[in-house]
């Protein structure tokens, strides 16, 4: 079955749990009205209100499937068309994915943020890096992350943003329509999410570059070797990744050291390289296991973009602001796949061996640069 013909059927279901409900509140509606005793009446009451909400799902169903639920008050009893009319009054069907819209971002702004907002508060100059560790800043993030997502018709990749919303979304229809569904403390807000969030987003592009940069400093590093001699051009090529390259990753592992100190442990870290990369058996382990990564980073940024249970899965046993980490990574437009390939095999690998293999694939001379680093002792190359 073609999956429009899967859609098709999905969406008929949905239409007939639309009627289905609507028969039975009618149903309800009547025992209220003909309830004397008041256990009864609270009984039926209780019924009709839940039913109202399995109409209410429904409809959102099937409209989300790209249904339209227009033509249901026509083939309504009278009874069942005032309570139609009663929930949905004129509206049509991208009425009724408006208002959906509308009061999830309402949602979010007045019950979600507003908790976290009496719980937590940040100084706003505060270093991005202190403000991410707040519960607050994060909220206003996440909710700034959810307005731009689903303004998205496209991924980085390229395959369609199934969070898109055609209905209502941030970026077309916000401020044409604000003074219509906001407050003037719920613009507030959203100002503040949009401003969280391009920080965070700043932050993580800035945190991330370095991948694009591993090849960068390699050639940057190979120019000052020119036509010196092997020992000088290796000792050179030793002390450029030190300086360049695993100065940076001691950082990121360990935070900020005294200068002499990050020296110190980034000699080492090269010094743990440069017998990583001896070693042709361990290297051809380490390589298979970084396109496993790579797999599992395809597989699972699939099952993260669709929103599928099977994310759930992949997902299980992990820390909730790692899950929402990878969600944001899914979402990015930047190199979202390899991002995410290197964070598994971080998890698999720890960090620093992780650097040691994205720095040979990005190596495109990496079988020269291994036989000047192996061919002299550490003491040699200056390390």
């Amino acid at each position: 079955m073609s999956e429009d013909k899967k859609t098709e059927k999905k969406i008929a279901k949905r239409r007939e749990d639309i009627l289905f409900w609507l028969k039975a509140a009618e149903k309800y509606a009547n025992q209220y009205k003909q309830a004397v005793d008041e256990k009864k009446k609270a009984k039926s009451e209780k019924s009709l209100q839940s039913a109202k909400e399995s109409i209410q799902f429904a409809v959102n169903a099937a409209i989300d499937l790209g249904g339209t639920i227009d033509d249901i008050p026509e083939t309504l009893s009278k009874e069942q068309l005032e309570i139609w009319n009663e929930m949905f009054g004129n509206a049509d069907s991208d009425d009724i994915a408006i208002e959906k819209e509308i009061q999830r971002i309402k949602k979010m702004l007045n019950e979600d943020l507003k908790e976290a907002m009496e719980k937590y508060s940040y100084d706003p100059e505060e270093p991005i890096e202190e403000k991410r560790k707040n519960k607050l800043f994060y909220r206003e993030h996440a909710i700034g992350l959810t307005l731009k997502h689903s303004s998205r018709k496209t991924m980085a990749s390229g395959t369609p943003n199934k969070a898109y919303n055609d209905y209502w979304n941030y970026d077309r229809d916000y401020e044409s329509t604000k003074d219509k569904y906001f407050t003037k403390e719920e613009q507030d807000l959203i100002i503040n999410c949009l401003r969280s969030h391009e920080e965070e987003a700043a932050y993580l592009s800035e945190k991330r570059a370095w991948m694009g940069r591993l090849g960068e400093s390699l050639c940057k590093t190979a120019e000052k070797i020119g036509e010196w001699g092997d020992i000088t051009s290796a000792r050179v090529l030793a002390q450029g990744l030190s300086k360049e390259i695993f100065q940076q990753t001691v950082t990121e592992i360990e935070g900020k050291l005294p200068k002499d100190e990050l020296k110190k442990r980034a000699d080492e870290m090269t010094r743990r390289y440069i017998q990583f990369i001896s070693d042709p058996h361990e290297l051809e382990e380490a390589m298979i296991q970084e396109k496993e990564s790579e797999i599992e980073a395809e597989k699972l940024l699939t099952e993260l973009r669709s929103s599928t249970e099977g994310a759930k899965m992949l997902l299980s046993g992990r820390e909730s602001r790692q899950v929402e980490q990878w969600i944001e990574i899914a979402e990015s437009e930047v190199e979202g796949q390899n991002i995410l390939a290197y964070e598994l095999l971080c998890e698999k690998l720890g960090k620093e061996r992780a650097k040691f293999i994205l720095l040979c694939k990005a190596d495109p001379d990496l079988e020269k640069r291994r036989e000047a680093l192996t061919s002299y002792s550490f003491e040699e190359l200056g390390l």
